[in-house]
């Protein structure tokens, strides 16, 4: 009995190992033949997850008065499913957060959806309508005269040419004048050129569907500005010219006369135009002719936010640093930015000062710019524009806009000597802060104090009460994904606990600081300046006098330096401004290239195709602080695009040991008891 039982035993052992290795095998059949090309399919469950407005969102809804609409007009077949459904998700938030507010999207390609679009155009155009009459009004009579200009430039050059005796001196006076003459010539035969495409600027078709009213005005503006200043040069140079015979002199005069008064009629025309307010519906017409936009309407004014924004794919990162957000996050920071930016007078413009040749608004190669930064900027309808020192002179603005001034200082210096271009970009800086302007400066570390010189950019903060010891960055010891010990350039901080808007906004926010130097409040001055983050001592960071590699020492090395106390990176400076009594405010950043796009818009996978800021606290920074900065302290709030992924916060180190442990030993040990206990259970 006993061989008959172990004989079965065995049986079953060996029935159970067969069947095992057997679905073994057939589950590996199956996975290889469901991963062909031909037969995978992905399901992506974040594009479809439940979304809610952020708090900041449904306060602004909660504070609307009178009627409001979102039109989004979209061409469905255009655009991915997934996006669609996600703008139409935020719709449906913002119709359940506002009730009074009207949301509704429009498909132009639709036949069935004329109509509505048509009605839609109707009462743009009627938002308007006496601004709009009084401004095609003024384009018709520049058009004509514009008209004018070319009947009158062909006779005119003939005039000329009767005039020039032809064995008169051939002096530079002559051939100045015989160049005037050629140029009305060139106006007569192809002035009709201007005139064609102001008229198809007006001209109403499919691809067009309200007149491009300000493409129309600005052509013209142009050319008669541009004609007025010519031929009012002109009369001057003939009244001059020399070498004429005497009984052509009356003649010469009433020519020049005919040239002046042609000249003064443009140049008042041309300034009719230039102070012809912005219309609404040029804006959305513009916006409009992209084929798809979202275009909200207010009380008082109407804006539309163009499809390039709005409707961009999310699904994949073309660039290297390059960002697609959820577009349920993005539509809601561009829909709530841009009603707020309806109940605002004036919106805050930004300017990056900079001394370089090339403009840091436009794509670099290693992605030293600001194109991050400023498509975040535009994105909340605040004006971007940049100040080469070397190039051009100060930007000037429309009275009551709050201007904010942004510095680049240089990132690499040759040699000890001060180049002419950072030495004006040192004075255009200067100049700026003591005209009370609103300023954000970011330094970067130099050697100069290496070798006993002063670091200008340090002495520049100093007239302001910031002590920065740019010869020194803050360093960290710390293991990498290999597990070897390695030396960190950069600072990461999530914690911001200071009682100040920019430092509320940027709490929980991963902010990356590369380079950072120690900054700390000092001197006596009427100001009050503020601590924004601070870099905790630890026993794995150290101030560094010897930061940069060495061809003979190599890479940075951790000798026996550490941290006494703890390092302020950002501080923020409120102080009396010069003249009117008011405050002056001004930002020091204590990490150059914190902005710049190969660091602001590092990305990584967010779950599913999504992809999500690495460090969304340097885009806020840059949001918060131009919002203070400005003095639009209503404006400075976590927004929508800093939390797309939710962030762990206040965890120490001990709460990540223990973390640790419970991941690498506790859960797989009780899995390993769970199975011994099953396992002497069936024994049994």
């Amino acid at each position: 009995m006993t061989g008959i039982r172990s004989s079965s035993r065995f049986g079953r052992w060996a029935s159970s190992l067969l069947f095992l290795l057997a679905l073994t095998v057939g589950l590996v059949a199956l996975n290889d033949i469901l991963m062909q090309p031909e037969l995978r399919s992905r399901i992506d469950a974040t594009k479809s997850r439940s979304y809610s407005l952020s708090p900041r969102s449904q306060q602004l809804l909660a504070t609307l008065e009178g009627d409001w609409s979102i039109t989004v007009v979209m061409v469905d077949a255009e655009t991915d499913p997934a996006v669609v459904s996600q703008i139409d998700e935020v719709l449906d938030r913002y119709a359940a957060a506002a009730p009074s507010m009207d949301v509704r999207s429009i498909d132009p390609s639709m036949p069935e959806a004329l109509t509505e679009y048509d009605r839609l155009l109707m009462e743009l155009r009627d938002r308007e309508a006496d601004a709009i009459e009084a401004f095609e009004r003024i384009v018709r009579d520049a058009t004509e005269e514009f008209a004018n200009l070319v009947a009158f430039a062909g006779p005119t050059a003939d005039r000329i040419d009767r005039i020039l005796a032809p064995g008169a001196e051939s002096g530079a006076s002559m051939r100045d004048v015989e160049a005037i003459a050629a140029a009305l010539r060139l106006l007569g035969q192809q002035g009709h050129l201007v005139l064609e495409a102001v008229d198809e600027a007006v001209a109403l078709d499919d691809g067009s569907p309200l007149p491009d009213l300000e493409a129309a005005r600005s052509i013209l503006e142009q050319g008669l500005s541009r004609w007025a200043n010519e031929l009012q040069a002109g009369a001057r140079r003939i009244e001059r010219i020399e070498g004429i015979d005497p009984d052509q002199l009356p003649e010469l005069a009433r020519l020049a006369n005919a040239i002046s008064t042609e000249a003064t009629a443009l140049a008042t025309t041309a300034d009719r135009l230039a102070q012809l307010e912005p219309l609404e519906l040029a804006r959305i017409a513009a916006q409009l002719r992209e084929g798809e936009a979202a275009i909200i309407v207010g009380p008082d004014r109407a804006m539309a936010i163009p499809a390039s924004q709005l409707f961009a794919s999310n699904l994949q990162q073309d660039d290297v640093g390059s960002v697609r957000i959820d577009q349920r996050f993005r539509g809601e920071q561009l829909l709530s930015s841009a009603i707020r930016s309806m109940q605002q007078d004036t919106m805050p413009a930004v300017v990056f000062v900079h001394a370089d040749d090339v403009s840091r608004l436009d794509a670099h190669p290693q992605q030293a710019d600001v194109t991050g930064i400023t498509g975040l900027l535009e994105a909340a309808r605040i004006e971007v524009a940049e100040w080469p020192v070397t190039l051009a002179p100060q930007p000037a603005f429309p009275a009551g806009t709050p201007v904010v001034w942004v510095v680049l200082p240089p990132s690499e210096r040759i040699g000890f000597e001060i180049g002419t271009a950072e030495r004006r970009l040192l004075e255009a800086t200067s100049h700026l802060i003591d005209q009370g302007a609103s300023v954000l400066v970011s330094l970067y570390p130099s050697f100069l104090p290496r070798y006993g010189q002063t670091d200008p950019w340090a002495e520049l903060v100093a007239g302001i009460g910031i002590e920065a010891d740019t010869g020194s960055v803050l360093l960290e010891e710390t293991v990498d994904g290999d597990g070897k010990i390695v030396v960190q350039m950069f600072q990461q901080l999530t914690e911001f606990p200071a009682p100040h808007p920019v430092a509320s906004a940027l709490n929980g926010q991963s902010l990356a600081l590369p380079l950072p130097v120690p900054l700390r409040s000092s001197g006596d001055f009427d100001a009050s300046r503020q601590p924004l983050a601070t870099v905790d001592r630890t026993g794995d960071r150290w101030l560094e006098s010897q930061w940069t590699p060495s061809l003979d020492l190599g890479p940075v090395q951790r000798g026996a330096q550490g941290l006494d106390d703890p390092v302020d990176v950002i501080y923020a400076i409120e102080r009396p401004a010069v003249d009117d009594g008011s405050f002056q405010r001004l930002l020091v950043v204590g990490s150059g290239p914190w902005m710049l796009t190969n660091v602001a818009d590092v990305a990584v996978s967010a779950g599913g195709d999504r992809i999500s800021l690495l460090h969304p606290g340097n885009h806020e920074l840059m949001m918060a602080s131009v919002a203070w900065l400005a003095g639009e302290d209503q404006l400075v709030a976590q927004g929508p695009l800093s939390q797309e992924v939710a962030r762990l916060r206040g965890i120490g180190d001990t709460e990540l040991q223990v973390v640790g442990w419970l991941l690498t030993l506790v859960l797989p040990g009780a899995v390993l008891l769970l199975g011994i206990v099953v396992w002497m259970a069936r024994r049994t």
